[in-house]
């Protein structure tokens, strides 16, 4: 039998267990990378960090099961490089050579990024198609919401912008109320789900723990 030098197999371990679904060490440091790197901060692999990385990730796998579940679209493979020339133009001035500097400082690739874009995306498209035809709101609330919200902003002149500003208002107010909508369901889903920490580290109460000191 051939021999394996014990330095060329690498073994990504298990952080956390939700349901069938796994979070691997490296899923949390990537999360930390791609985040620090769409917000230009350095990257924060402190606990408190990666604890608040696995959160993020285990309302994805969540997402992800109940998408798998409920058949709900996907975007299509061959989106994903529209969302990422998309991207660069918007976050880099559509320098490709920019871009991929920046990627190499936080050792990051191209595909990263288009995964997590296409990630993103299909996370909009469950939010719009479970939560937002629940969501109910009226004219009062968009006058209300206008009076307390925006017309104290707003200089004298500007002040019989209502209509102006009806659909705004209500696009604004729906995805408020679904965001809140999806809150409540990730909330219900963790108490529904198994969900074990291999690494004690990130658990909650962890968290609390070291918050209480």
């Amino acid at each position: 039998m051939m021999a394996v030098p014990a330095a060329a197999i690498i073994v990504d371990r298990v952080a956390v267990t939700v349901g069938t679904k796994v979070i691997t060490d490296s899923e949390i440091d990537l999360r930390i990378r791609l985040t620090a790197f769409q917000n230009d901060e350095k990257p924060d692999l402190s606990p408190a960090a990666r604890r608040q990385a696995a959160e993020r990730l285990i309302d994805q796998k969540l997402v992800e099961r109940e998408m798998d579940v409920g058949n709900y679209p996907r975007l299509a493979s061959a989106r994903g490089r529209a969302l990422l020339d998309d991207y660069v133009a918007s976050n880099h001035k559509g320098d490709r050579e920019a871009f991929e500097r920046a990627l190499a400082n936080y050792k990051l690739t191209t595909q990263d990024v288009e995964d997590d874009l296409v990630r993103q995306t299909d996370l909009l498209t469950f939010v719009s198609l479970r939560f937002r035809p629940a969501v109910q709101v009226t004219d009062d609330d968009i006058r209300k919401f206008f009076n307390e919200k925006v017309l104290p902003r707003l200089a004298k002149a500007q002040q019989d912008s209502l209509n102006e500003m009806h659909a705004q208002i209500e696009q604004q107010l729906t995805e408020e109320r679904a965001d809140r909508e999806l809150d409540l369901w990730l909330q219900d889903q963790r108490k529904r789900t198994k969900i074990e920490y291999a690494e004690k580290d990130l658990t909650p109460q962890q968290a609390a723990e070291a918050n209480g000191k």
